[in-house]
């Protein structure tokens, strides 16, 4: 027996780099998130509108993260 280890290091880059695309982009929904609520409590209304079209767009994307993970994994759905 054989280990190709190309392909175990080529496995292990994508799991890196895709774990921290997601939690890149988790962290920027709960970011934008949280700089709504901080401008809400200082009574700012400037920016406010883009924060939270920014903090849907990363939630957005976590949750097609999720679905997208969920699809690979059942096999019914292929």
């Amino acid at each position: 027996m054989s280990i190709d280890w190309s392909s175990l290091a080529l496995v292990t880059l994508v799991t890196v780099v895709g774990t921290a695309f997601i939690l890149a982009v988790v962290s920027a929904a709960a970011r934008m998130l949280d700089a709504v609520h901080i401008k809400r409590q200082a009574g700012e209304v400037n920016g406010l509108h883009a924060a939270e079209v920014a903090a849907g767009f990363f939630l957005a994307c976590a949750v097609g993260i999720v679905l997208f993970g969920l699809w690979l994994l059942i096999p019914y759905f292929h």
